[in-house]
């Protein structure tokens, strides 16, 4: 499908008004809880109309993956330090440092959205999930490549990262900080 045929109908989007979204869905979150976070309020908030944003996103679950998303691409870049254990622990550390709480209560937000809902799960999984597995994927692949992992402990430790990651996240079993980042860097790049 090329970018011509996946666009939507009516005028092409507005980079500045996606972005004045995007802001407005992180501030918002961080005054107050994303199930009190509506569509009007973005609107208001980025000053776009609440059909321009239903043109856009279809539903607050797209406003706020969208949002999580961009947040990931700008907050947690793709280190190359030439060994999977620093690049690991640098990736790692950089979504500690992404990890404020209005990103923490979007992210509470849509995990519960994905375990009561499929098509929810859905969405979590193709519009969020997908791109963060695939930066990570890069860097084990990376490894796997320089013979620092096998192949297949590659793909397993996408699932064990998220996984620890996600069970800190949701349940907090314990903090998502420098020492748990540096802990799983060393845990899968052990030799």
């Amino acid at each position: 499908m090329t970018a011509q045929q996946a666009r939507r109908p009516g005028r092409p989007r507005s980079e500045r008004a996606r972005q004045a979204v995007l802001a407005a869905t992180l501030a918002l979150a961080a005054e107050q809880e994303p199930a009190d976070l509506h569509m009007e309020a973005i609107a208001k908030r980025a000053n776009v109309s609440k059909e321009t944003l239903y043109r856009w996103w279809h539903s607050k679950t797209e406003v706020i993956l969208d949002t999580l998303a961009e947040r990931g691409q700008q907050t947690i870049p793709l280190p190359d330090t030439g060994t999977l254990r620093g690049d690991l622990r640098d990736f790692l550390r950089a979504t500690v440092d992404s990890a404020d709480p209005a990103t923490g209560r979007l992210l509470h937000s849509i995990a519960a959205a994905a375990a009561s809902d499929e098509n929810a799960a859905r969405q979590v999984r193709d519009q969020f999930l997908a791109t963060r597995r695939a930066d990570l994927g890069q860097i084990l692949r990376r490894g796997a490549a320089r013979g620092e992992i096998d192949h297949d402990n590659a793909a397993l430790a996408l699932d064990l990262i998220y996984g620890s990651l996600w069970y800190r996240l949701i349940f907090r079993t314990g903090p998502l900080d420098y020492r748990w980042a540096d802990q799983v860097a060393a845990a899968i790049a052990s030799p």
